[in-house]
């Protein structure tokens, strides 16, 4: 089995790449990860969410996350930047914070779609290529310069090129829609340690039963209960694919009673115990 999980990058790192390892395996990203669509088409699955990617399309996922590509053509291929925890940390202080929170529900663009800006995929194709010049290769000198530079630069010309008026209607969207997409950030961020539903409710400042009414009709009848354990049981199967970890350990690590409660609760959701699950995996 491979690795599939991704500790935080000490430094910015750049890549052209048709995602293959991300195809056979689902990926956790403890660092920040913008991916840029340039040729064919996949659909990205971030646990709960899934996002269809073709040229044009980026995904910036602060704060990391799952990543599992699926159904990629034969041509998909991406430009994909990692930034570490800590610079986006420093990066990040000065921007808008409407800006921020819009970054964090709204982390899917189309580039090329009819509402963008003119040049705006032009110049994110430029911004990329000047990523490539700058992260492709070592550079001792003044890298974190450049890195910090480089970063704080890109958002703020993001930010400019974002219409003010994309940023307010998202803001202002139908509330059970802005919940819903809150609802899905937190799910993100927390399902691996926040199993249970009264979390998030109180996260949001609703009750569980508005809670449960908006989800049930956003998300095609499913439950928040449901997608919780969606997203809970993808982070558990990218814990199980590196063996370094006991199921004991991974059990401890999502905050389980113990082993054997992670275990009827993996294979409630997936029909197999996680032994199962890793010699399944081995045999492919």
């Amino acid at each position: 089995m491979k690795k599939s999980f991704y500790a935080d990058t000490p430094e910015i790192k750049y890549m052209e790449t048709d995602m293959a390892e991300q195809v056979s395996n689902l990926c956790r990203f403890d660092c920040h990860i913008h991916i840029v669509c340039t040729d064919g088409t996949a659909v990205i699955s971030t646990g709960i969410q899934n996002y269809i990617m073709r040229r044009g399309t980026g995904l910036l996922l602060l704060g990391g996350g799952i990543v599992h590509v699926m159904e990629p053509s034969p041509d998909f291929m991406v430009r994909l930047l990692m930034y570490p925890k800590d610079l986006m940390l420093k990066v990040l202080i000065p921007m808008d914070t409407e800006f921020l929170k819009y970054l964090h529900e709204y982390p899917y663009f189309d580039h090329l779609d009819s509402g963008a800006e003119p040049d705006e995929w032009k110049g994110v194709m430029l911004w990329m290529d000047m990523a490539a010049m700058l992260f492709s290769r070592p550079m001792p000198r003044f890298r974190k310069y450049l890195e910090q530079n480089f970063l704080q630069s890109m958002l703020m010309c993001m930010q400019s090129s974002t219409p003010l008026k994309r940023i307010t209607d998202a803001r202002r969207d139908e509330r059970k829609n802005l919940i819903s997409h809150k609802f899905v950030r937190l799910v993100r961020e927390n399902s691996v340690k926040e199993h249970m539903l009264p979390f998030y409710a109180g996260k949001l400042g609703i009750s569980t039963r508005y809670l449960s009414d908006i989800v049930t009709e956003n998300f095609d009848g499913k439950t928040p209960k449901q997608l919780i354990d969606e997203q809970l049981t993808a982070e558990i199967k990218v814990r199980l694919d590196n063996p370094v970890f006991t199921v004991s350990e991974i059990a401890d690590y999502f905050n389980f009673p113990n082993h054997t409660s992670m275990s009827r609760f993996f294979k409630r959701n997936t029909g197999m115990s996680p032994m199962e699950y890793r010699i399944k995996r081995k045999l492919h």
